[in-house]
Parts: C-alpha cells; sequence; structure tokens
C-alpha cells in the first residue's frame, strides 16, 4: 500500500521519535507478542501457539473478535479496540507506550496482507526481533521476513519461526 505525500510527511514529523535509538534492549523479558490477523487461520495459529510454544506468549487481539478465542488465549492477550487506531490506520501513541512498557523481545506479526497497524507497531515496539511475511518494503519494518509460501501451512509457519527464535 502506497502513502500518499501527506499521509507521509505526517508520518516523518510525528512518529520520528519512535524510529529514533532509544534502546532498551538491557530491560528485554524474553517474552513474544504475537500480532493475530482478522481471520479464521489466527484462530488455529493462536491454538497451535498455545500448545506448541514454551516460552512467554502475549497475542494481540482486536476486542470485537476476542470471544471466538479460549480463555487461556484470552488471559494472555493484549485487546485494542478503533479508539486505539488513528485516521491513517496507525496505532495511536498511547497504545504503542502499551506495549512497549512490555518490553517485548520477539514480535511476530502473522498479518498475510500489508496490514498498517501491525507492520508500524513492529517498528515503534524498539523489540529485538520484529518478524513478519514478506511483501513489499517489508524490509522497512521487519528485520526477520519469512517466506509467503508459508502463510497457509500453519505447521510450517511455526516452524520457520521456532527456527529464528527461542519460543
Amino acid at each position: 500500500m502506497e502513502f500518499t505525500l501527506k499521509e507521509k510527511l505526517m508520518l516523518a514529523t510525528k512518529y520520528r521519535k519512535y524510529v529514533e535509538s532509544s534502546n532498551h534492549s538491557y530491560k528485554l523479558s524474553g517474552k513474544s507478542l504475537v500480532i493475530l490477523p482478522d481471520n479464521d487461520i489466527a484462530f488455529k495459529m493462536a491454538q497451535l501457539f498455545s500448545v506448541r510454544a514454551k516460552g512467554e506468549v502475549y497475542y494481540l487481539l482486536k476486542d470485537s473478535i476476542c470471544n471466538f478465542y479460549s480463555n487461556q488465549i484470552i488471559q494472555n492477550s493484549i485487546q485494542y479496540t478503533y479508539n486505539d487506531i488513528n485516521s491513517l490506520g496507525l496505532p495511536r501513541d498511547i497504545f504503542v507506550y502499551k506495549i512497549r512498557k512490555h518490553y517485548f523481545e520477539n514480535i511476530i506479526d502473522l498479518n498475510s496482507n500489508f496490514s498498517r497497524f501491525g507492520a508500524f507497531l513492529c517498528l515503534f515496539s524498539n523489540s529485538k526481533v520484529r518478524m513478519g511475511f514478506n511483501y513489499d518494503n517489508s524490509k522497512k519494518y521487519y528485520n526477520v521476513i519469512l517466506d509467503s509460501n508459508y502463510q497457509q501451512d500453519l505447521e510450517g509457519t511455526f516452524k520457520m519461526i521456532k527456527h529464528f527464535i527461542d519460543i
């Protein structure tokens, strides 16, 4: 998705404070945040992570669909509403600070299509590993890019993620 000139200027002025080097790597806790998309694959992927992951895993869920998940996943989730998203589709400052307070070491964006909210949240989170699928300009947002062929193969996706991080 391409930004207009107006959106690029707004991004450059408003969000440059997140991209500047604010190092809090000494506080990283080993926790992981999985950004779940809004489709049926997300339910299966969340179940796979809750069963197979050994580390401390949290999930980012939209509050309108959290009733479809199990109680175990809801207890380990951070929920967001439409109030946490600004007019450009990006996370608001207060939500970014809420995520940064957790000091997640790994953030995994499982959106198979470009999601401004998920991609920019990964970028602004200042985590050690920012992982997402390959699409146009994904190198700007993620430092580990997953092959898009694994999007439908849940086991393969989990193995690929486990290959890069200890989860």
